[in-house]
């Protein structure tokens, strides 16, 4: 017996987003206070995790910066380093992930399949990342 499985169409989440970037600028904000432009400074975990974080551009309404991770000695052989591009919203008070591992301009939904292979979801996922990768650091 065959059943046809109607797929539910996708719906961003726009509320949950902003909730989401609202605390990860909350979190990056006093970052980016410490540096100027072109400056970085690198987070240290006790698991050994290091992240740099650089800051690309300051002005008056938005900051982007540079998050990558620079060294863990736990890391599995044949991965790549987390590096993300983030763009505070000094503003509305959001932080949002603008390029993800050389990807720019996520779009909110992805249609399925994909030439790129993205998820549904995918700038959700990454901003979602962000938020857990900051909590993360928070805790050390």
């Amino acid at each position: 017996m065959t059943n046809d499985v109607k797929r539910q169409r996708y719906h961003f989440d726009l509320a949950g987003f902003q909730r989401m970037a609202s605390l990860n600028y909350a979190r990056l904000r006093r970052l980016v206070e410490r540096l100027g432009v072109n400056q970085s400074l690198t987070l240290v975990t006790p698991s050994t995790m290091q992240v740099e974080c650089k800051c690309l551009n300051h002005a008056p309404y938005t900051s982007d910066i540079e998050l990558t991770q620079v060294a863990n000695l736990g890391e599995l052989p044949g991965t790549q380093p987390v590096h993300l591009e983030v763009r505070l919203y000094h503003d509305a008070k959001l932080a949002e992930v603008t390029a993800a591992q050389g990807v720019r301009r996520l779009a909110a939904v992805y249609p399925q399949p994909n030439q790129a292979m993205h998820q549904t979801n995918e700038k959700y996922q990454v901003n979602q990342f962000l938020h857990e990768w900051l909590q993360l650091l928070k805790q050390h």
